[in-house]
């Protein structure tokens, strides 16, 4: 049957000249290993970390990620020279993050598990954590080199200080970490600046969304604009938004950084008035169905 998508990770990474030994490995020795949860209480490194989502340890502690990655039950590595790693994202969503060697069995652990030399090899770098993929309906997290993956999307780079690129509002997609860097950079407040806009809030670990708008509230004197609005997100993440408040009351900020991403539903002139944004923004809470079963109280 032909497939009904552009491109397979599959053909994006092997045989394309990025690394000479992974491309005459053997497909039958290279593993598909997807990462997600946290880090759990049998690990080598659960002094430290358990309980830590491992997409953070990977953001904040690649050395440790490294070491916690190569530990596992013995028959998943065996016989296995390359696994291509992929860290979970919402839905069936993963990005991929590198490919690693197997470099020899080290015997087991403390723990009981068996630990292996893995360590990441070179090639990748203009691909890594810019590529997602669909994993499938399939819960298992090792899966074999034949097993087909669509590349949903692969994402520009950030420029050298870490900015996001700018595309069209449309393209929109921020975590929390970025919210912060673009409300500062003097491309993306000149974007930013010159519209208004209904967004929402996506908090990925239950789904729930926030649905928010942008305009100038002639009588609290605040600007318009979707940059005022956003400066007041990043250096809070709740922006005073009663159920946010609430949320992260409870969990602290650091559930913001690893959950919440800001996005662009609709743009509005700058010279919105209230009624109609407001109109507009209560259309997108009716759709998305936030009052129900999101962030929005009213």
């Amino acid at each position: 049957m032909d497939k009904d998508f552009i491109i397979s990770i599959q053909e994006l990474l092997l045989g394309r000249g990025r690394n000479a030994e992974f491309d005459q490995t053997d497909p039958k020795r290279i593993k598909l290993i997807k990462h997600s949860g946290a880090v759990l209480a049998n690990s080598i490194i659960s002094d430290e970390y358990e309980g830590c989502p491992i997409y953070e340890l990977y953001r904040n502690n690649y050395n440790k990620f490294v070491q916690w990655q190569g530990e596992q039950d013995k028959a998943m590595f065996e016989n296995i020279d390359y696994i291509v790693v992929f860290i979970a994202e919402e839905g069936y969503q993963c990005r991929f993050v590198g490919v690693f060697k197997n470099y020899k069995d080290l015997g087991p652990s403390e723990k009981g598990l068996e630990l292996f030399d893995i360590k990441e090899v070179g090639g990748f770098e203009r691909l890594k954590n810019l590529v997602v993929i669909n994993w499938g309906t399939s819960r298992k997290f090792a899966q074999g080199w034949h097993n087909d993956k669509e590349v949903i999307r692969i994402e520009q780079k950030s420029n050298k200080e870490g900015v996001p690129v700018f595309t069209r509002y449309e393209d929109v997609v921020l975590s929390y970490e970025q919210l912060k860097v673009v409300v500062s950079d003097k491309d993306w407040q000149s974007k930013l600046e010159c519209l208004n806009c209904v967004y929402v809030i996506l908090d990925k670990e239950n789904g729930k969304q926030y649905v928010g708008v942008t305009y100038k509230d002639r009588k609290s004197g605040e600007k318009n604009g979707i940059l005022w609005r956003w400066t007041q997100y990043a250096k809070s993440a709740h922006g005073d938004d009663k159920e946010l408040v609430a949320l992260l009351n409870k969990e602290g900020l650091t559930y913001a950084e690893r959950n919440f991403q800001w996005s662009i539903l609709e743009t509005l002139p700058l010279n919105v008035t209230p009624k109609v944004a407001i109109d507009r923004e209560s259309l997108y809470k009716e759709k998305l169905g936030t009052r129900l079963h999101g962030y929005n109280d009213n």
